[in-house]
């Protein structure tokens, strides 16, 4: 009597499981290809965004005076003398008013008018250029700076042949 195995020797296995190994790696790395080729922009309706060489800088400037932890410079007077010292060191910038606290060492709940300024494009050296004078002009102890590594593109609107 004859018996028939269906065993394999597993070669037959093991070839199906490397195909499948290959297969998934060219997906792969066509998707990445195609995630880090740039668009062309703007007709297609997909922005070609590059990173910001820079950054993103924001500051967080608080117009209580150091000293006397009371608003001494006006809001608006104070918004021009940092505007002016922006525009010495970069750009552009966007400004919005803000309201913030803190609870100081000794546990008191301090309020103040604050400026929020976000520039890109900017370098470093620019940035500490600018707090350095808002410091002294503000009279202010510090200033609060985050840095965010971002994608930005200046968008103009599609092409149009006139």
């Amino acid at each position: 009597m004859y018996l028939y195995s269906n065993k394999t020797d597993g070669n037959g296995k093991w070839l199906a499981v490397i195909m499948l190994l290959a297969a998934n790696l060219i997906v792969t790395a066509v998707i990445i290809v195609y995630m880090l080729i740039p668009s062309g922009g703007g007709s297609n309706g997909i922005l070609a965004f590059e990173s910001a060489e820079y950054g993103q800088y924001v500051l967080y400037i608080g117009l209580n005076d150091r000293h006397t932890y009371e608003q001494i410079i006006p809001t608006d007077e104070a918004v021009e003398i940092v505007n002016n010292i922006f525009a010495k060191h970069v750009g552009g910038w966007t400004m919005h008013h803000a309201r913030g606290g803190w609870v100081d060492e000794t546990d008191t709940l301090t309020q103040e008018n604050s400026l929020v300024y976000t520039v890109a494009y900017a370098n470093e050296v620019a940035v500490i250029a600018i707090m350095d004078e808002v410091l002294v002009a503000l009279n202010q102890n510090s200033i609060l700076i985050e840095r965010r590594d971002i994608s930005s593109v200046f968008y103009r609107g599609e092409v149009r042949n006139e």
